[in-house]
């Protein structure tokens, strides 16, 4: 079972959009189940639960892990294919206002980021714990000035130092700074 599931086309976001397709989704613990067991969990009719689990398995949300003969009727146990399904968000890119070129060139980078992320929790490079640090804090704007061209400067110093020979893999970085809102700053 894979991490994390983005969903990049719309098909996808359709299928998982209706609520009983959620509460399916939901209702999986640690083992597959089976339509019948579902309806009955749910406490739905079983040619409709069959019909919401055809639809997830069709777009790949599900995945067929195991088939059981009982009484001469084949029973079919099904699982999410990831532990966490997420929407990718270049599915629902949509501005009307043209005139903030700044803010939306910030979003696109972020987006771009957020692809390479889900990508990588996909793959499941994000495992190694070098890879990600995260902290909840309190900075003056020059603090986080010195922090970025600190940053800035760091990675100079290891490109200027290192030769071609020395790379092992390629790797994208990201620093990323944003306000809390005032909710979250009563930590």
């Amino acid at each position: 079972m894979k991490e994390v599931l983005v969903l990049r086309d719309l098909e996808c976001i359709k299928a998982i959009a209706h609520p009983r397709r959620i509460d399916i989704l939901k209702t999986f613990n640690k083992s597959p189940l089976s339509a019948k067991q579902l309806s009955q969990l749910l406490d739905e009719p079983h040619a409709k639960i069959n019909y919401h689990i055809k639809t997830l398995y069709k777009v790949g949300i599900l995945e067929l892990v195991e088939e059981k003969i009982k009484s001469g009727i084949v029973e079919k146990y099904y699982y999410p294919k990831a532990k966490n399904i997420v929407v990718g968000k270049k599915v629902l890119n949509f501005s009307l206002n043209t005139q903030q070129e700044k803010k939306e060139l910030s979003i696109s980078k972020f987006e771009d980021m957020s692809e390479l992320f889900y990508h990588a929790a996909e793959e499941d490079i994000l495992l190694d714990e070098s890879i990600i640090d995260y902290h909840k804090m309190s900075l003056t704007k020059d603090e986080i000035k010195e922090l970025n061209d600190t940053m800035k400067s760091k990675i100079e110093d290891i490109l200027k130092s290192r030769q071609k020979s020395d790379i092992d893999e390629k790797y994208e970085i990201a620093m990323l700074i944003i306000p809390m809102l005032e909710e979250a700053l009563n930590i």
